[in-house]
């Protein structure tokens, strides 16, 4: 069984209000109040002079200095992002990943989950990882124009970056199973302006949502009762209360205290949620927490961990 052997976050030190991005994010009054009031928005860590490669470096060190043995057996490397592409090609590997190439260890990215790709690849490294083999799944990018931190009438992006060592030794939590759910209808997903996409995902998305957890305990063969807590990707807060009472999860299971003074990271929400629900204190050995993002495109993943 693969093992959560660590997990590390990283956020630029800079921190923006969202009362000061009204002008930065072109965002009208009532805009903003929606943001605030009923989204439940109140700063972002952001920080445009920060190199991507410099942020996941924090959270990467950060792990493999805490676990030496482990960074020893490092085998595969993936950086995993929402954008096709995060920086200027210059080269064969990205600048976050060079330094791992140049040590000899197997190095990819991965992006065609978007938001849920971090997740989705804890099952990848469950099939890439031999017995005495470790792995480390970074994730992160940066929210550098409007246009990239504002999807309309439902979330705004922050800045964060997050590595997650894995491997088949005992760690902080198993990796019981992993379940992703597609919705090929919004596959199309370039980046290019006034690319209609999301015709109909706003109609779709608490289904998919909805059918993406329910979908997930039905493999795991677990019931509501049996998950402490749900460790979400944050998009806003109202959202999660209908996807809560829609499934009968229960709001108090769902992690949201993040929301407010993070945004939503990208791909990094999950394990933003459980590393600040863990440092709270709030998990016990033998809980089992659910993991879950939704990436555009459409792809509604769920891991279904047990704290050791």
């Amino acid at each position: 069984m693969l093992s959560i052997l660590d997990v590390a976050v990283a956020y630029p030190a800079r921190q923006e209000q969202l009362k000061d991005l009204s002008d930065d994010l072109d965002l009208t009054r009532d805009q903003m109040r929606m943001y605030d009031r009923f989204f439940g928005f109140e700063a972002f860590q952001c920080d445009p002079a920060e190199p991507l490669d410099t942020l996941i470096a924090k959270a990467a060190s950060e792990v493999l200095d805490r676990n030496p043995q482990q960074n020893a057996h490092l085998c595969c490397v993936t950086h995993c992002h929402t954008l096709l592409n995060t920086n200027v090609f210059n080269g064969h590997t990205s600048s976050v990943l060079e330094p791992y190439a140049a040590r000899g260890v197997e190095v990819f990215s991965a992006t065609m989950n978007h938001c849920a790709t971090g997740v989705t690849m804890l099952g990848v490294f469950d099939r890439l990882l031999g017995d005495n083999e470790t792995g480390l799944i970074l994730i992160g990018e940066k929210a550098f124009h409007p246009a990239l931190r504002v999807i309309e009438n439902t979330t705004v992006m922050g800045e964060a970056a997050a590595a997650i060592l894995v491997g088949r030794c005992p760690g902080r939590y198993e990796v019981v199973d992993t379940h992703t759910l597609h919705a090929p209808q919004f596959w199309k997903n370039t980046g290019l302006r006034g690319e209609n996409y999301l015709a109909g995902f706003d109609t779709a998305y608490m289904g998919f949502a909805c059918a993406g957890l329910e979908g997930a305990l039905d493999r795991f063969g677990r019931r509501h009762g049996d998950i402490r807590y749900v460790m979400p990707h944050n998009v806003n807060v109202p959202s999660w209360c209908q996807i809560a009472s829609e499934t009968g999860i229960g709001r108090d299971k769902v992690q949201l205290s993040t929301i407010g003074q993070y945004g939503h990271c990208f791909g990094a929400d999950p394990f933003i949620n459980l590393t600040d629900t863990a440092a709270r204190g709030d998990l016990d050995p033998a809980d089992q927490v659910l993991l879950f993002s939704i990436g555009l495109g459409a792809t509604a993943s769920c891991a279904l961990l047990r704290v050791t």
